[in-house]
């Protein structure tokens, strides 16, 4: 009997393989991973977000409190990256010079990737372009930050 992971020499008595850990049978197991995906019901919204805006706080890397800074999204488009003429500029080699543009539409403020070579991430997703809502979590490279409407 061989290992179907790394191809090791087993035998039948062997739960895991003493080569990589594979578990071999199983079978036994009582745990199980089924996802479902339930769409949800979009209710197309007549009101516009509040005139006063919306915000980005950013997270702290370890806890995902509150942390150091707050940005206003009050333009009609925000510019996010790496570079200083960016409105938010973030100092991470993994950040691209333009990361990602956070606009304003009619009912809802909207997350766009510019190209980016490491992602943007809305809620642990990695997305190209999505409307945000209250308390969305987005990370550009190391930073986090919280969607929130003021």
């Amino acid at each position: 009997m061989i290992c179907p992971e790394c191809g090791s020499p087993v035998t039948p008595t062997m739960k895991f393989c003493s080569e990589c850990g594979n578990r071999l049978d199983p079978g036994s197991t009582t745990v199980s991973y089924l996802p479902t995906f339930v769409e949800e019901e979009v209710v197309p919204s007549t009101s516009r977000p509040p005139e006063n805006g919306a915000s980005l706080i950013e997270l702290d890397q370890v806890e995902g409190t509150a942390g150091r800074r707050m940005h206003d999204l009050g333009s009609e488009t925000v510019h996010i990256g790496r570079s200083p003429e960016c409105e938010i500029s973030l100092d991470d080699v993994t950040v691209s010079r333009r990361h990602a543009d956070i606009s304003r539409g009619e009912r809802s403020f909207r997350i766009k990737d510019a190209g980016s070579l490491n992602g943007t991430y809305v809620n642990r997703v990695r997305v190209d372009t999505v409307d945000l809502r209250n308390g969305d979590e987005i990370q550009i490279g190391k930073y986090r930050f919280k969607f929130v409407f003021n």
